[in-house]
């Protein structure tokens, strides 16, 4: 088992649009370099750990996705597993939870970023219902015990309005209840940060580790760094901070640099 380290930097490979996506251009070996050609980056640039995310395939839809998307993401994933010796994790818009749990178990990943683990939200694509039950049930059937499930609380891009009586805690409590083994917070929408005033109520109140989905630039990177136990970052990485944007060499560089600052002081305060 891949030990994810303390204050770890999860860097995002937004994967180009997959079979059966309006934009699929019809061409998966030009995905794959894609995808590889960003992973090279992060590891040149120092990223401890690696998060695959079909952040192309927009507009997103619910489950079933296509057969031919799930067996390219594995490739994919297999691929960037032979190329990296440290975690690496998995999502697959919108809250295909399960489909990213069997990549992640067939390509021996070490962990899986999942929507909608408990209670009930609206999505973009509709109704998306708590998992928590049938996946931690599935994991057991593949024999995954190992890949950790992280958890958004309170999603971003998506309304609450079911769920609009319980406080942020309590969704977080619930998800421990659950069994989860990390919850992810995040601003309203991609791109933007959490409310710091809230990330710290949930940090002193989680009995998991805690980490930041949105919202991470090298200019509030050392105020949130003594709050979370992890950041997932990618659209600020990327030319003009743009979700799909292409991955800019310049961004990364001066996003790390003051990552690896913010941190060596955390661990040294």
């Amino acid at each position: 088992m891949r030990i994810l380290p303390d204050k770890f930097l999860a860097a995002v490979i937004g994967v180009l649009p997959l079979p059966g996506a309006p934009r699929y251009a019809g061409n998966s070996k030009a995905v794959i370099s894609r995808a590889l050609e960003d992973l090279e980056l992060y590891l040149e640039a120092g990223a401890d750990v690696i998060l695959l995310e079909n952040s192309y395939d927009l507009p997103y839809i619910k489950p079933p996705l296509d057969p031919l998307a799930i067996a390219l993401m594995k490739r994919i994933a297999k691929e960037a597993r032979n190329r990296f010796d440290g975690p690496i994790g998995i999502q697959m818009l919108e809250a295909a939870n399960e489909s990213a749990l069997e990549i992640a178990c067939e390509s021996d990943l070490d962990f899986v970023r999942v929507e909608g683990y408990v209670f009930a939200h609206v999505g973009g694509a509709g109704l998306i219902e708590g998992c928590a039950g049938r996946l931690l049930r599935k994991r057991g059937e593949f024999g995954c015990h190992h890949i950790k499930v992280f958890a958004d609380v309170n999603k971003k891009h998506c309304s609450h309005a079911l769920t609009a009586d319980l406080d942020l805690n309590d969704v977080v409590k619930q998800a421990e209840f659950f069994l989860v083994d990390g919850i992810v917070v995040t601003g309203p929408r991609t791109g933007e940060s959490p409310e710091l005033r809230e990330l710290r109520r949930v940090k002193e109140s989680a009995s998991v580790p805690v980490l930041i989905g949105s919202g991470m630039t090298s200019q509030n990177i050392s105020r949130y760094m003594p709050w979370a136990d992890g950041f997932i970052v990618g659209s600020n990485l990327r030319e003009d901070g743009q979700f799909l944007g292409r991955l800019n060499s310049q961004r990364l560089r001066t996003f790390m640099g003051a990552f690896q600052e913010a941190r060596d002081n955390e661990w040294h305060s």
